[in-house]
């Protein structure tokens, strides 16, 4: 493994950052569902406690939509910037070789 040329470990890092990248997306994406099923059983508590029927439970799922909503936002947004970025990159050297 010492004797690996550079491309090789460049290669290796650009995958890293690949599954960085996802494994960070995914996070945003499950953490915005359990906030919306959290929001949604801590309504339903609240009903069971008090008595009233669906209304906290109706008030815990618009706030934990309105709170998915916004991660799934900066999700996208940040998802959209990070292509817009690499479209502005220039093509690598063997890229361009290949062509």
């Amino acid at each position: 493994m010492s004797g690996s040329s550079p491309e090789d470990s460049n290669r290796r890092r650009k995958k890293v950052a690949q599954i960085a990248q996802a494994y960070r997306a995914a996070h945003e994406v499950v953490s915005g569902a359990m906030s919306l099923g959290l929001m949604v059983l801590a309504g339903f508590w609240l009903d069971r406690r008090y008595g009233l029927s669906p209304v906290f439970t109706i008030c815990g799922s618009l706030v934990g939509f309105f709170v998915a909503g916004i991660s799934f936002y900066q999700l996208v947004q940040r998802l959209d910037q990070e292509s817009a970025k690499k479209k502005q990159k220039p093509p690598d050297d063997r890229e361009a070789c290949s062509e």
